[in-house]
């Protein structure tokens, strides 16, 4: 007799073990050596005492790794491909019932609560100095996606380059110009050594 799936009906209870149903894949090499343990207490001073629970940052970083291992181009579309893959939640250790959560988290981190903190190099340095330790990575060279990419600029508002001026007015300017200015000063941006200061 040929079998039929009978879609109309819901199962009421499921039982399902995520470690099972998950195959042979990189993010469990990238969990053996991954040590985030040292996370709640280096990021301690920036989150209240009071107020409801915070996102768990170890989630967050989780996911960020996800992204960069796996060339995932946006927030919106990690959190898309953590929603329906199996191996990406259980590398965030997340159950299937689990919510993900949304893409404006890792912006409000970003801009607002790390804002003046180098956690973000710290995680990264950190993550990657295991992974060279383990093996994983040579740590002897590096490359470049050098694909390009189209600006999803507006033309309306642009300023055309013999229009802009060099002299920005610090008080003034938006947010953004002034992240970019100041990390222009910043000590990981190295010092010219070429003739005209070109970089």
């Amino acid at each position: 007799m040929m079998g039929r799936l009978n879609p109309d009906q819901g199962q009421l209870f499921y039982c399902f073990d995520l470690e099972e149903a998950m195959p042979d894949h990189a993010v469990r090499e990238i969990a053996r050596v991954l040590d985030l343990s040292w996370v709640r207490a280096g990021l301690a001073d920036y989150y209240s005492h009071l107020g409801r629970p915070s996102i768990d940052p170890i989630l967050l970083i989780r996911m960020l790794i996800l992204g960069y291992v796996f060339a995932i181009r946006s927030e919106r579309a990690l959190c898309r491909e953590v929603q329906v893959n199996l191996a990406y939640r259980w590398f965030c250790c997340l159950s299937i019932e689990d919510k993900v959560p949304d893409h404006s988290a890792f912006t409000r981190a970003r801009n607002e609560r790390f804002r003046d903190g180098d956690i973000f190099r710290r995680v990264f340095e950190r993550v990657v100095g295991a992974c060279i330790a383990k093996g994983l990575v040579g740590g002897k060279g590096f490359a470049v996606d050098a694909s390009l990419i189209a600006a999803d600029a507006n033309k309306c508002r642009s300023t055309p380059g013999d229009e802009w001026s060099h002299d920005i007015d610090p008080e003034t300017a938006k947010r953004a110009v002034a992240d970019c200015a100041g990390m222009a000063c910043s000590p990981i941006w190295p010092a010219s050594t070429t003739a005209g200061g070109a970089r």
